[in-house]
């Protein structure tokens, strides 16, 4: 059985399998309804302009129906935004990214069988009948036999098994794990407080381990993520400039190095609002975490991950310089739900 874990995050959906090589895709976690088929209009080669060769999202097909998932979403339809955490339990927009980063992941053809961990926010992992709900949901559709397109090709996954995990003990995992399950770190130092800051788009998780237990008193999760930096985007410039920006394409300024932003009144330098905008999100989530932790000197390891990790990480550093931020933070938790299950699943076996 192949081990995958699977990251199902509001900014990012990732996926990760290990099994004698290490294998990761990660794409955003937009999906939208429309049409690639430009019929006979073409793209002209502008002077100056270099041809884009990946400027189409994916095209998933399923059950007789099409959507389209990952990147230019925006350019060919409306983005379905839900923030809900009934999101994470199925339905087609799920399904859609599941499939799209799973092609990406192992490509056309048949896989498996495979045993996915798929990550869930703290906050419902916390709450034992919402957990087993998502569980039970997830287990339905996921377990079994998928024949799906992506872009033209044929796909058939095979799922024999389905579980669920916190995502940030996803990071907790990439960092104590090697790609075939076995621990990296010595016991002396596992048994000491280790605690996992996620900062993801949608979540901003709280999680903290002793012994292999769940410290409760350090561990709790909110909906702060990078999302409220996005938001405070899309109304400046709805209030400035009478524009509309998706939630994502708000979050794509926040990670570039230079943003700007072509409105009718000419190319706006955006700098300044995103320094603005992750200058407030810094706060919320220092704020938030200092209630929690205080200045996090009793832990033997604060690990911070999630893509909000990767922005804020001279914020964080500075707060607490006795942390570190994982190497490919925006991957890291389904690296390390991967790394769980080749050990759990294969000491099964």
């Amino acid at each position: 059985m192949l081990p995958v874990g699977f990251d199902p995050g509001f900014g990012n959906v990732k996926a990760a399998m290990v099994n004698g090589s290490r294998r990761m895709a990660t794409m955003p976690s937009v999906v939208g309804v429309g049409e690639t088929d430009l019929g006979l209009l073409s793209n002209f080669n502008v002077p100056g302009m270099r041809r884009r060769t990946h400027a189409m999202p994916d095209v998933v097909e399923f059950d007789g129906l099409q959507y389209l998932a990952g990147e230019h979403v925006a350019d060919y339809g409306r983005p379905i935004e839900r923030m809900d955490f009934l999101r994470l339990a199925g339905g087609p927009e799920l399904r859609t990214l599941f499939y799209a980063v799973m092609h990406r992941l192992l490509g056309p053809g048949g896989h498996g069988p495979l045993g996915v961990i798929v990550g869930l926010p703290v906050e419902i992992m916390l709450d034992r009948e919402r957990a087993l709900v998502t569980r039970k949901e997830l287990r339905k559709w996921m377990v079994g036999e998928h024949r799906f397109r992506v872009n033209g090709e044929d796909v058939v996954l095979e799922v024999e098994k389905v579980d669920v995990l916190a995502q940030p003990a996803g990071a907790f995992f990439a960092w104590a794990l090697s790609d075939d399950g076995r621990w990296m770190r010595p016991l002396s130092e596992l048994k000491h407080t280790i605690a996992v800051c996620d900062i993801g788009f949608n979540t901003l998780d709280l999680f903290t381990l002793r012994k292999g237990q769940v410290v409760a008193r350090f561990t709790q999760g909110d909906t702060m993520g990078m999302r409220r930096a996005a938001e405070h985007i899309v109304r400046v410039v709805r209030q400035r400039f009478g524009a509309s920006l998706s939630l994502h394409e708000a979050d794509a300024l926040l990670r570039m190095r230079r943003p700007e932003l072509a409105t009718a009144d000419g190319v706006v330098d955006m700098r300044p609002v995103v320094r603005q905008a992750l200058d407030t999100t810094a706060a919320a989530v220092v704020a938030f975490v200092e209630r929690q932790w205080g200045n996090a000197r009793r832990f033997a390891r604060v690990l911070f991950t999630g893509g909000g990790a990767e922005v804020l990480r001279d914020v964080l550093m500075a707060q607490y310089p006795h942390g570190i931020v994982l190497d490919d933070a925006v991957t890291a938790n389904a690296l390390g739900l991967a790394r769980y299950a080749a050990q759990v699943w294969s000491r099964e076996r």
